[in-house]
């Protein structure tokens, strides 16, 4: 050993074999990395030392004035991202003394500066708390001066170190996968960062002044924390527990859903809320690439829900976020044996949750009713996060685990109050489809008008997913209950479609299903009220739907397409296929 591997993989340089933690796949470096940064603290978090935590002064002298501070803790409901931006390709929080975390005190003005203008602070209360330039007289000359503001931002820190005690919650992931999903099969790389995960931060701020209005700078504050702190915000991160949002929310959807729980890159199971911005950012990229060509597709996606837009223009900042707040959420897990060896899955169960879609930037009506028009469709023909593409098994085939031997496959994902979620639930009166069959071809002309795009047969022909009728067939049914499903065992018939340029496949190579199976819930309006359709004996009833990106020119896609038309099957044609 080298005198050199002796020192942290913090203080290397960040090239190969020296100090690089940036592998695609690889969590040990960074585990590494974070576990050597932790043992380093005092105190370790894993033992039983004591260590004061940072902790702001009160009543102290300040240059002949007793200081007037505030201070309140809050709760990260997720995950908080701030970048020190000390080492190249590694996103890492900015740390302090004795190896502690912390939100920097500038960065925390920064958005107290923010905050004051979303709430239409006065510009002369700002220039009192936050200071400014402004403009005086001296020797008979205008001229700037900066005048400094009576409110000092100490940062935010942790109450105590429980932040540290699961390190293998530290070491994030970010993995786009839209590239791979949406144009063409590629593998793509996960990267890693290091995040804080639920942590408790203290933030203070004191005034030289002692008739600050604290009411009012709390409410600023929040205002602030409501808008996310850090990196990332748009897809989650920053968000913080008990902060009511702002006028900034543009809808509100309670959702619910069955699936299988994400893993970090070292296998921690962890439900991960940027999921969401995930899933709506792809589908806005299906929708516009059916109607208009691949440059101004990606710059409308991008305008939304933010991007790098090359090296000129940089990364931009989208108009909208989401915030997702679980109210009640269970997990647990699959265990099967393939070839005798045990094997397990991590599964949540969300029984209730709270999606939020805020608006960043402003934007127009148009984009405003495009995010209900995104909301229907998502949840009609889909759900999000791993497996969204199929049924979630253990509820619409639960045979097929019958040996123990198969993994967990697929999601469920419906709407949990129904009394708010009636602008985006569709019906099926009476067990017809026609709602539905309205809707789908109405996407199209609807998206058009919503981004002010010409009424041209334009679209992008080359992708893996396009929302073109000419790329894509919509097929459905109704389903009597959960156990009334047909296409769900055609996805496991040898001979059929099993395995086949249309199924998704895992090995080497991957391979991503060209069709989403959806059990959507059938819903029908009673009385003014929406409701979950049962039969007699209490069973819910279903949609089945098959929505089919059709290869060109490959014969198991036309089989497959001829075999709906036929009458083996109950399937009839919703939209697509001209």
């Amino acid at each position: 050993m080298s005198d050199s591997d002796l020192v942290p993989l913090m203080y290397r340089a960040q090239i190969e074999d020296r100090g690089k933690i940036q592998y695609a796949g690889d969590a040990e470096p960074a585990t590494k990395w974070v576990n050597e940064w932790l043992d380093g603290c005092p105190p370790n978090p894993n033992t039983q030392d004591t260590y004061r935590m940072p902790q702001f002064a009160t009543g102290d002298v300040y240059d002949g004035l007793r200081l007037c501070t505030w201070q309140k803790t809050y709760t990260i409901s997720w995950r908080l991202v701030t970048n020190s931006g000390q080492d190249e390709d590694v996103i890492r929080p900015v740390i302090g003394a004795k190896g502690i975390p912390f939100y920097p005190g500038s960065g925390m003005k920064g958005a107290f500066l923010r905050a004051c203008l979303h709430l239409q602070i006065t510009r002369e209360q700002i220039l009192e708390y936050c200071g400014g330039e402004i403009e005086e007289i001296i020797a008979g000359r205008e001229q700037n001066r900066t005048k400094p503001g009576i409110l000092r931002f100490h940062g935010g820190y942790p109450v105590d170190m429980s932040w540290g005690k699961d390190r293998e919650r530290l070491v994030d992931v970010v993995h786009s996968q839209e590239k791979r999903q949406i144009i063409e099969n590629i593998n793509t790389g996960a990267n890693v960062q290091i995040s804080l995960y639920k942590a408790k931060l203290k933030f203070g701020i004191s005034s030289i002044k002692d008739n600050v209005d604290w009411n009012l700078v709390q409410r600023i504050w929040e205002q602030a924390l409501s808008e996310g702190l850090g990196s990332r915000t748009s897809a989650g991160y920053g968000r913080f527990k008990n902060v009511v949002h702002s006028n900034k929310v543009i809808l509100s959807s309670n959702i619910g859903g069955w699936g299988i729980t994400s893993t970090l890159l070292n296998r921690t199971p962890e439900f991960r809320p940027n999921m969401f911005k995930a899933g709506l950012r792809g589908h806005t990229l299906r929708l516009l690439a059916g109607i208009t060509n691949e440059a101004t597709s990606q710059r409308l996606t991008k305008e939304l829900w933010g991007g790098f837009c090359g090296e000129e223009s940089g990364s931009i900042v989208g108009k909208f976020g989401i915030d997702f707040q679980i109210e009640d959420i269970r997990y647990g897990k699959h265990e099967y044996y393939p070839i005798n060896r045990k094997t397990s899955m991590p599964l949540y169960n969300l029984k209730s949750g709270k999606l939020d879609i805020i608006s960043v930037k402003p934007c127009s009506e148009g984009e405003r009713e495009f995010l209900n028009l995104l909301i229907k469709f998502s949840l009609l023909l889909g759900g999000f996060g791993k497996s969204w593409r199929r049924v979630h098994h253990s509820l619409f085939y639960k045979s097929y685990f019958d040996n123990n031997d198969k993994p967990m496959i697929g999601c469920h994902w419906l709407f949990t109050k129904l009394s708010e979620s009636a602008d985006y639930c569709i019906t099926a009166p009476r067990g017809e489809l026609d709602n539905i069959k309205t809707f789908l071809a109405s996407i199209p002309d609807t998206v058009r008008n919503h981004f002010n795009l010409p009424s041209t047969n334009n679209h992008v022909n080359n992708w893996r997913e396009v929302w073109h009728p000419q790329r894509v067939q919509v097929w459905g049914r109704i389903a009597e209950n959960k156990n009334d499903s047909q296409a769900v065992e055609w996805f496991h018939r040898d001979n059929f479609i099993k395995r086949t340029e249309l199924t998704g496949r895992i090995g080497n190579p991957t391979q991503v299903s060209r069709i989403w199976h959806r059990m959507y819930p059938l819903y029908v309006k009673i009385d003014g009220q929406i409701i979950h359709k049962k039969n007699e004996d209490g069973s819910y009833k279903f949609v089945e739907l098959l929505t089919i990106f059709t290869p060109d020119n490959l014969p198991k896609s036309r089989d497959f397409l001829s075999f709906l038309n036929s009458n083996n099957n109950d399937f009839i044609k919703l939209w697509g296929g001209n």
